[in-house]
C-alpha cells in the first residue's frame, strides 16, 4: 500500500470509503453534520499540526486516517477506514502505524479515539496494538468505545487520560 498525505483532489473517493464505513448505522445527525471534517481535511487536520494519510492499492484509495491535535502532546485519532473487501490483510495495521510514527514525530506522546461498540473486529484490532479502553461515549445516536495510547513513555498514563475527551467522530 502506498500512503500519500491528503490531497484534495482525492477528496470524492475518500468520502466513498467513509460512506461504506458508517453504512448501516443510524448516525442520528445529518451526513452533513457527520462529515465536516472529511471537507475540511486541511484545516481540521494539517493546518492544525496533525495528519491525514490516504492509502492506494494501484490507483484505488483503500484506506484512511488521520490524527488531531487536541492538546500539547494529545491527539485524536480519526477517521480510520480500510476498504471492505481488504480488511483483514494488514492495512490497518500499516495505516495506524505510520499515523503513530507521524504522531510521535510531531510531539504527540498520547493517542485517543473512539470506535463504535457494534464493531468487536475493529475494538480487537485496536486493542491488540496496545490501545486501552478508557471510557464510553456517543457519536450521535452510536455508543463508542473510547481508547487511548501512550507512544512515550514520558507521558504519564494517568494526565493523558485526562486530556483524551473524545466523541467527535468514531474511528
Amino acid at each position: 500500500m502506498r500512503l500519500i498525505r491528503y490531497q484534495a483532489q482525492f477528496q470524492e473517493s475518500m468520502l466513498t470509503l467513509h460512506r461504506s464505513a458508517v453504512e448501516g448505522f443510524t448516525l442520528g445527525m445529518s451526513q452533513q453534520q457527520d462529515e465536516a471534517d472529511l471537507m475540511a481535511v486541511e484545516e481540521v487536520y494539517l493546518h492544525g499540526g496533525g495528519e491525514f494519510l490516504l492509502g492506494f492499492v494501484g490507483e484505488r484509495l483503500v484506506a484512511m486516517g488521520g490524527f488531531k491535535r487536541l492538546a500539547d502532546g494529545v491527539a485524536e485519532l480519526r477517521r480510520m477506514r480500510i476498504a471492505h473487501d481488504l480488511q483483514g490483510r494488514g492495512y490497518g495495521t500499516l495505516m495506524l502505524r505510520e499515523l503513530e510514527r507521524r504522531a510521535l514525530q510531531s510531539g504527540v506522546r498520547a493517542l485517543c479515539l473512539d470506535t463504535a461498540r457494534r464493531r468487536p473486529l475493529t475494538l480487537d484490532f485496536y486493542r491488540k496494538h496496545g490501545y486501552q479502553e478508557i471510557g464510553q461515549s456517543f457519536y450521535g445516536a452510536v455508543e463508542t468505545v473510547q481508547f487511548s495510547k501512550i507512544l512515550d513513555a514520558r507521558v504519564h498514563e494517568g494526565a493523558a487520560n485526562q486530556e483524551c475527551e473524545v466523541g467527535s467522530a468514531p474511528g
